[in-house]
């Protein structure tokens, strides 16, 4: 895919090589040395509760939203809006990867499945800014 950031292959690779019969992989498969490298460009959202929230964000996610958005509400971060309360529910709904923008970003998230199969978390990658 044209213009598609390379983080996106790598994160979709990394997802795709723990996902079993085409279904998300547990949240415990996320292993920060296998993610080191992509690290700075994630974060990881809680979908458990009524609305998603940011549990932690990479440095190069903080420094792009000029803070850290850690433990807040996806919706009180630049990150949040229509098209990202969109793109999380298609993920949950097909329980695939999707790729979409959250604020002016594009962004691939890759759900995470919890103890019963649900899609509890999502792993999200932001693209680098294009230089």
């Amino acid at each position: 895919m044209t213009g598609r950031p390379a983080l996106f292959d790598r994160l979709q690779g990394w997802w795709e090589g723990r996902a079993e019969g085409g279904r998300p992989p547990h949240r415990d498969a996320l292993s920060p040395v296998e993610i080191m490298p992509m690290l700075p460009h994630l974060l990881m959202l809680d979908l458990s509760g009524p609305a998603p929230r940011v549990l932690w964000a990479g440095t190069a996610v903080k420094e792009a939203l000029g803070g850290n958005p850690g433990d807040q509400p996806l919706d009180r971060t630049p990150l949040g809006g229509p098209e990202a309360v969109a793109a999380i529910a298609r993920m949950i709904a097909e329980a695939r990867l999707v790729e979409a923008r959250l604020g002016d970003r594009p962004a691939l998230l890759c759900p995470l499945a919890d103890d019963s199969g649900a899609i509890g978390a999502a792993l999200v990658g932001l693209a680098p800014p294009q230089t």
